[in-house]
């Protein structure tokens, strides 16, 4: 009996465990869907050790989620479960996501489908029932990601001209235009990558902004590549873009650029010219 009061009670003391999230803010919102099945993928995608997780109730069809602030937001929770096929009040699924989910969880679609807007304001969720927080970063017609690689192209010649400043407010540009990325549209290649790729360049990139050491930056820069590849290659740029590899800084270090003639953002004027081209990706 005393054994199985133990269990007992450290059987209750694990959810306590796992929702130790510092700087806690907890935020209630609608998420579609129709089964425990749901349930279960809605929890995984959401959950990040430390930063976020959500609890959603299968008949309420709301989750509360969970964030540290300093980390992440709850845009960046929930654009994570639309990719995983799941409409919400602030985003909606990508109809291949949606097509994707087993028959049990392809749940009766609810929140009104609207355009995404082109003309330099935020894509319109109005239609959701809620208002999705206004954003700053303009969307290119026509290609929703220019905003992206302008950004990141923008950060690479600031490290180029060893200006920390001018990388730190490009960074910050660069995370900023990753959490604005609308999702409809996405075909099933990109919607693919996205997810894989979308977390990382937006933490990453922060973290430089938050940076004022150029050599700091420079460190996290190069954790950007690997991301920045992936997404290049499955939605390249109208013009060519170079992927130059650098065989001295940390042992060897890539970067994207749109120019052929190495420019060195781990060295600038330093060692301007170290490096060489691996790789052109051409549309």
């Amino acid at each position: 009996m005393r054994t199985i009061t133990l269990l007992t009670a450290l059987w209750l003391l694990l959810p306590g465990c796992r929702a130790q999230i510092k700087n806690a803010q907890t935020t209630t919102v609608r998420i579609d869907g129709d089964c425990p099945m749901c349930e279960k993928t809605i929890e995984k995608v959401a959950y990040v050790k430390g930063e976020a997780e959500a609890d959603w109730d299968v008949d309420a069809k709301t989750a509360r989620i969970t964030i540290d602030s300093t980390r992440t937001d709850v845009n960046a929770v929930l654009q994570r479960i639309a990719h995983s096929g799941y409409d919400n009040e602030r985003y909606l699924a990508p109809d291949a996501a949606y097509a994707a989910l087993p028959g049990c969880c392809q749940y009766e679609r609810s929140f009104q489908r609207r355009p995404v807007a082109t003309t330099g304001a935020a894509a319109d969720h109005s239609g959701h029932g809620h208002d999705a927080p206004a954003t700053s970063v303009p969307q290119a017609t026509g290609d929703p990601l220019g905003p992206v690689f302008d950004a990141y192209f923008a950060l690479k010649d600031a490290l180029v001209a060893s200006d920390a400043k001018k990388a730190a407010a490009h960074a910050a540009e660069l995370a900023a235009a990753v959490k604005a990325i609308p999702m409809e549209g996405m075909d099933a290649a990109l919607h693919v990558v996205w997810m894989q790729v979308m977390e990382p360049l937006a933490n990453i990139s922060a973290s430089i902004a938050s940076k004022p050491d150029i050599d700091a930056q420079r460190k996290a820069f190069a954790e950007l590549s690997s991301p920045m590849l992936a997404l290049v290659k499955v939605a390249p740029r109208p013009e060519a873009v170079y992927y130059d590899h650098c065989p001295m800084y940390e042992g060897g270090a890539d970067w994207l650029s749109k120019e052929k003639a190495i420019k060195n953002p781990f060295y600038g004027s330093m060692m301007l010219t170290c490096g060489s081209v691996k790789e052109t990706i051409k549309k």
